[in-house]
């Protein structure tokens, strides 16, 4: 007889499979390296899939204070072109959500263990060893959770060109915060994109995506990119104008692999979960759902007796054409030269715009 599934990481993809596993009579051990709520680099976007998931999972977002959003704006330089999103969707602090999340998982039976960073993970004998601190638990598998952060042992291909990824929240100021409710803005600029957007309580949350060589052109630092995105766009220095930064300093990470994706893997009982299994660029905003959705398969799958590569597999499957044409569109979003034409062609054919915010959903039904 299988022992249960050890957990490792309490955000959304972690907390999916807690409780699928919870609500088939499970009691899995969930360990998360916090000790309270914090704030995450990105995934404070919830399209219409993720919303029907955390839902499924017995969250409202909007019981929690999501602000709806439902029009995009697409930004670069002077020029803007927007259109309605073709679903639903909101905007609610990682902080917000994964606590109210982790809460749902212990009233469905997980054991949550808090202030639990997994220092080694190791497999001998068939049996899986988390080193953590002091303390080691033993598991027949394991469903690698940690988001970006690596396990030492198990860490995902890197790339010294991968993206740089950098967050604040803001108070605006009222007029800004007006132009921008409903509403994300997606503003392009030589070597990356940032998107601004509402959360819970009025609060704007602005994430950038910079190629690692135009973040080190523009002096490798917030304030540089900043600067330089305000020099290429007067919007984007007008939506600042006044605002107040909300965090002592900007989240950051290096090194995102975004393309990444976890593919054929051993019948060895690891099964990786969200960013740990693909890493969808940013600008798709749908990097929540497919969180939420890997969970759920990876649970189901167990439960069926399935292992690791089966569960694999059909991740894969699921998630191949959206991140074929996600990669694309990051390619020239991030593009100087390219970026000038998607705004021109989004302004003169918006239905383009739909195209791609529905082309880059994850499948449910699949």
């Amino acid at each position: 007889m299988r022992r249960e599934p050890l957990i490792i990481g309490g955000g959304p993809a972690g907390v999916a499979a807690a409780i699928t596993l919870g609500r088939a009579g499970c009691r899995p051990v969930l360990l998360e390296r916090t000790s309270g709520p914090t704030d995450k680099v990105c995934g404070d976007f919830l399209s219409g899939d993720a919303i029907e998931q955390v839902r499924l999972l017995g969250v409202d977002p909007f019981v929690l204070g999501a602000a709806p959003i439902g029009r995009i704006r697409l930004i670069h330089g002077e020029r803007t072109a927007e259109t309605a999103l073709p679903f639903p969707a909101c905007g609610l602090s990682r902080r917000v959500l994964d606590a109210a999340l982790l809460a749902q998982a212990e009233r469905d039976g997980v054991a949550v263990r808090t202030g639990q960073g997994v220092r080694r993970l190791t497999r001998v004998g068939g049996v899986w060893t988390a080193q953590t601190g002091g303390t080691a638990i033993t598991a027949d598998s394991v469903f690698l959770a940690t988001g970006k952060h690596d396990v030492r042992d198990l860490p995902r291909p890197h790339s010294e060109h991968g993206s740089v990824g950098m967050k604040m929240y803001f108070s605006l100021a009222p007029g800004a915060s007006n132009n921008l409710e409903g509403a994300i803005e997606l503003t392009l600029f030589a070597g990356g994109y940032a998107g601004m957007q509402v959360v819970e309580a009025g609060q704007v949350v602005l994430c950038l995506a910079v190629q690692r060589l135009a973040f080190q052109r523009y002096g490798g630092g917030w304030q540089g990119v900043i600067g330089a995105i305000t020099q290429a766009s007067r919007r984007f220095g007008g939506m600042l104008k006044g605002a107040r930064p909300l965090l002592p300093r900007p989240l950051a990470v290096a090194g995102i692999p975004y393309g990444y994706q976890a593919g054929a893997a051993a019948a060895d009982g690891l099964f990786r979960l969200g960013d740990q299994a693909a890493v969808i660029p940013s600008l798709t905003g749908d990097g929540m759902a497919i969180a939420l959705l890997s969970g759920r398969i990876a649970a189901e799958t167990w439960l069926e007796g399935g292992d690791s590569a089966v569960y694999h597999s059909e991740l894969t499957r699921i998630l191949g054409p959206q991140m074929r044409l996600a990669g694309l569109l990051h390619r020239a979003f991030m593009s100087g030269g390219v970026q000038a034409a998607l705004i021109r062609g989004a302004g003169m054919l918006p239905f383009l715009m739909r195209q791609a915010a529905r082309r880059t959903r994850v499948r449910l039904g699949a």
